[in-house]
């Protein structure tokens, strides 16, 4: 009887050692999943955060973008105003001309018909005449070449100003491109920083 005893104590501490063994490793299960738990929230909070500065920023792009967009809308509207007084000054120089050429044309006429029908009466007037004549006739070849000259100057304005509004438009499309590619070249370095895909996100 005795060793039956023993027996039985032996098997109760076989049985007592395993149950502590199976505990210790359920307790580390436990803490591993809970260690893994945490980085996992660790990790989503780092994803959490990139994505809102991601967003800001472009949220930032955006507005900036709009703003730029606005100022050359502002720009165009001004040059276009600019244009069309230009465009008035031109038509009202250019009416004002006409009409003094044409009253020179008809005092010139006038002139030469009295000329023609009071000859003999203006023979001793005639070089005076003839030197007005030519003045005149100077005067009306100027302004002729004033309103060609003006011509040539309104369209050589209106064409640098629209080359000058298209560099613009270039170098402001340019410019965002440039500072877009910027910040996603850090945003993916960022993310791959905390060794996290871009194209996962």
């Amino acid at each position: 009887m005795p060793p039956k005893k023993k027996k039985g104590k032996g098997k109760g501490k076989k049985k007592g050692k395993k149950k502590d063994d199976t505990q210790l490793e359920l307790e580390d299960k436990f803490k591993k999943t809970m260690d893994e738990i945490e980085a996992l929230k660790d990790h989503l909070a780092i994803r959490r955060e990139l994505t809102r500065r991601s967003k800001s920023a472009s949220a930032e792009m955006t507005r900036k973008k709009e703003e730029a967009e606005k100022e050359l809308e502002e720009h165009k509207e001004d040059q276009k105003a600019i244009n069309a007084d230009m465009t008035r000054q031109y038509k009202t120089m250019q009416t004002e001309m006409g009409l003094r050429i044409h009253q020179l044309e008809t005092e010139l006429g006038r002139t030469r018909s009295q000329l023609s029908s009071t000859e003999a009466e203006l023979k001793k007037s005639y070089d005076d005449r003839k030197k007005m004549i030519e003045q005149r006739d100077s005067e009306i070849m100027d302004l002729r070449l004033k309103i060609d000259s003006m011509e040539k100057a309104y369209e050589n304005v209106l064409r640098e100003a629209l080359d000058n509004l298209m560099r613009k438009l270039d170098d402001a499309k340019e410019l965002w491109e440039g500072r877009s590619s910027i910040i996603q070249g850090k945003n993916k370095q960022t993310l791959l920083d905390f060794g996290l895909n871009p194209l996962d996100i």
